[in-house]
């Protein structure tokens, strides 16, 4: 996963035919494995699945047909992420009464429930939202316009404020066409959003070898500490901070088996100390491994950021040592 805007497509086309993988490719529960921590940092920009021959040659395309791309969605209203994980955004049960949502879907058994799959077409990201069922997506006199569920929100109005991000990058989605690899984050914040005091809660978000911490809603609630904690009130990774601000390694430090710390250079390291396939020590410096901390789409210091009242916290650490991670 890479936050560089790539600067053209390609297709591989060789002797033999390229051969498309038929449909997308799931990973199971128990098919992680513990990372290696030792080697160099390779290049951190994914591939699309693909097959070729060893004779490949390159040419330059203005798309692809076989290959299926996939990345992450994330689409937030006033602090509430939506659920992607749900059968309504599923291609099997759309494709029928809406075919052209091949072109940008999701699929129940995805690498993690915000991974969105791209295939047979390229589409911009305008298309791509307006494929959703239940989402809208138009740019008004240079504005960003998002409807969500019948509500219209509007980043011209007082107090609005829409925001669409691919990577880190802000990004026009009427012009911008989605690439493998993306990580897009739609952010809708609204006066009615907003709150005052002394208390703070916010969103924290935690993938794990595409694996999301506390999807059962459970692990997190036992938290316990006076200022940083999760309440039983169906918000699954709704936190809570009464009192003094905690830093973003202080709240991951509070979790169950979690730990982060960083190296003498200043790279992340995750420890995660559950056992069994998903334990291990993550370092963003080792070979094949990515660790992200953003606040939204904006990369934050864990050990120095704290947290503010209405902040959505992601933390994405991935290696493609484990099987069909890449």
């Amino acid at each position: 996963m890479s936050d560089k805007n790539p600067t053209r497509r390609r297709i591989l086309l060789g002797a033999s035919t390229l051969v498309g993988l038929a449909g997308c490719t799931s990973l199971g529960a128990d098919e992680a494995t513990t990372p290696e921590t030792t080697q160099q940092k390779a290049s951190d920009t994914a591939s699309p699945t693909e097959t070729v021959s060893q004779t490949a040659t390159e040419e330059d395309v203005p798309g692809y047909i076989e290959d299926h791309w996939h990345g992450r969605l994330f689409v937030e209203i006033d602090g509430d992420i939506v659920d992607f994980a749900q059968p309504k955004y599923y291609l099997d049960n759309i494709e029928d009464e809406r075919p052209e949502t091949v072109y940008f879907h999701f699929h129940d058994s995805a690498h993690g429930p915000n991974e969105w799959s791209n295939e047979k077409q390229v589409v911009t990201f305008e298309r791509a939202l307006n494929l959703l069922p239940g989402i809208e997506y138009t740019r008004r006199d240079g504005d960003h316009v998002v409807g969500y569920e019948g509500t219209t929100y509007d980043g011209a109005d007082d107090g609005t404020d829409v925001s669409v991000h691919r990577g880190t990058e802000r990004i026009d989605p009427t012009t911008y066409e989605v690439e493998n690899g993306d990580d897009f984050w739609v952010s809708v914040r609204t006066a009615e959003g907003s709150t005052a005091g002394s208390d703070r809660s916010g969103q924290l978000v935690v993938d794990v070898n595409n694996r999301r911490l506390n999807e059962g809603g459970e692990t997190f609630r036992r938290v316990d500490t006076d200022q940083f904690e999760f309440r039983d009130d169906g918000e699954r990774y709704r936190w809570y901070n009464t009192g003094e601000p905690v830093t973003v390694a202080e709240a991951l430090g509070a979790l169950p088996n979690v730990e982060y710390r960083q190296d003498s250079a200043g790279d992340h390291v995750f420890d995660y100390g559950t056992g069994g396939d998903l334990g291990g020590t993550y370092h963003d410096a080792a070979d094949a491994t990515e660790i992200l901390v953003r606040q939204r789409a904006t990369p934050v210091d864990p050990t120095t950021y704290e947290l503010q009242d209405g902040d959505v916290v992601w933390v994405y650490v991935h290696t493609d040592n484990a099987p069909n991670n890449n």
